[in-house]
């Protein structure tokens, strides 16, 4: 049985063939903390603790990190864009919680990090005769007072687990390493390793994803259904809007005599540039001003934004307030630029100038209407935006496509959108 609000084996296990596959592409570290509870004997108190882990889990990890119940007794956490001592520093405030709270369990730290403080690549391991010069090893510390564990001994991984899953180990220019399952007790931590693995593995053994090839269907199956909302609702609005649109056009057009369709290029999905198109609301130089005003934006973070930004016309301000001025984006969704629900595109440069854990928003296909966009209050800042748009990637599917879409109309009918 999966514990509430905790993702499954087989979907953990797409998730992390993603981030390695990311890895490999861009060189991103990251780690897998695997879990496995001790039998206590006490249906009763093994019950509490599985309930207690998954409130630490959910509590004590990050928004964009993935969070599993693999099976009865055992959990993993893959943290995203996390360096070697990021996920050590993880797995050290996890064990101690657990200690905190008499929960006995073994815990893993797998990591892909080619930046780690491990043996450099190339470099003979310490308990070896250096004959062997292969890059990738399996790193096993141990110290009875603490988790994170000194006096390395290096293990070659080819000698680990034969049926071990590999991916950890084809990062690209990495270093994949392992700290060994380690015993918390109530009493302090102590260390048991138990045979590591190469790989995926927790506790005593290997842990064997399913192919879920019906978790597959029903994937595709929401692709099938999102780009068929996608066309129907953006046909539909151009066919509805149309007059509106063109009533809008032809008033920018009388104020300053400029185009009444402004393009930009965006980054959109994979990060491939796209031109969107928007009703102008600013002033026909508006983009060469922007350099003069930087100073002034009060949005932090790559991003541009200024309250009563000067170069906003008369009209545009309407348009803003009414959401008209993205109507035209209605195209960019039949072409298949954008989706009717998605983070939204920034422009090129602010794109390219985001964190790397931000910019794995790009990962899905930049949207009309997201978390943010019902609901700006909720992001302070430009990292609370981008959480935010990373919410949606953990938790997208048809039906909360739906429920946004439906709260999106809230928006220009309480004038809430943008200055």
């Amino acid at each position: 049985m999966r514990l509430a609000t905790l993702m499954p084996a087989s979907e953990f296990q797409r998730e992390l063939t993603r981030e390695r596959i990311r890895s490999t592409r861009r060189s991103y570290p990251f780690c897998v903390l695997y879990l496995s509870l001790h039998a206590s004997g006490d249906a009763k108190r093994q019950r509490k603790w599985r309930r207690q882990v998954t409130a630490i889990l959910n509590r004590y990890t990050r928004l964009t990190d993935y969070k599993a119940h693999l099976r009865r007794d055992e959990f993993a956490v893959l943290f995203t864009d996390t360096p070697e001592m990021g996920g050590r520093s993880a797995t050290d405030r996890l064990i101690g919680m657990l200690s905190d709270r008499n929960i006995r369990a073994d815990v893993r730290l797998s990591v892909c990090d080619a930046d780690g403080f491990g043996n450099p690549p190339g470099d003979a391991p310490e308990d070896t005769d250096g004959s062997d010069d292969r890059s990738d090893h399996l790193l096993s510390r141990r110290r009875a007072d603490s988790p994170i564990l000194a006096e390395p001994t290096f293990l070659e991984s080819a000698s680990m687990h034969p049926d071990g899953d590999e991916s950890l180990q084809a990062c690209h220019g990495g270093v994949a390493t392992a700290v060994t399952a380690q015993s918390v007790a109530p009493t302090g931590v102590t260390i048991q390793p138990r045979g590591v693995t190469a790989g995926l593995a927790v506790g005593h053994g290997h842990v064997e994803f399913d192919a879920a090839p019906w978790g597959d269907r029903q994937k595709s199956l929401g692709s099938f259904l999102k780009r068929s909302v996608d066309v129907v609702g953006a046909g539909t609005g151009l066919l509805l809007c149309s007059p509106l649109l063109a009533g809008a056009m032809l008033a920018i057009r009388l104020s300053d005599g400029g185009s009444p369709v402004f393009r930009q290029v965006r980054e959109g999905r994979g990060g491939r540039p796209f031109t969107i198109y928007k009703l102008r609301t600013m002033v026909v130089d508006a983009e060469k001003r922007q350099a003069e005003l930087r100073e002034l934006s009060h949005r932090d973070g790559p991003a541009f934004k200024i309250s009563r930004d000067p170069r906003v016309t008369p009209i545009g301000h309407w348009l803003r307030k009414t959401c008209l001025d993205e109507l035209p984006q209605l195209y960019n969704v039949l072409r298949g630029d954008m989706s009717l629900v998605g983070p939204r595109p920034l422009p090129w440069h602010e794109s390219r100038a985001c964190s790397r854990w931000q910019r794995r928003r790009l990962d899905v296909r930049p949207g009309l209407t997201c978390y943010w966009q019902i609901n700006k209050a909720r992001a302070e800042t430009f990292d609370d935006w981008m959480r935010l748009d990373l919410k949606y990637l953990k938790e997208r599917c048809f039906t909360e496509d739906l429920k946004l879409i439906l709260m999106t109309f809230t928006v220009p009918l309480t004038g809430r959108g943008s200055d």
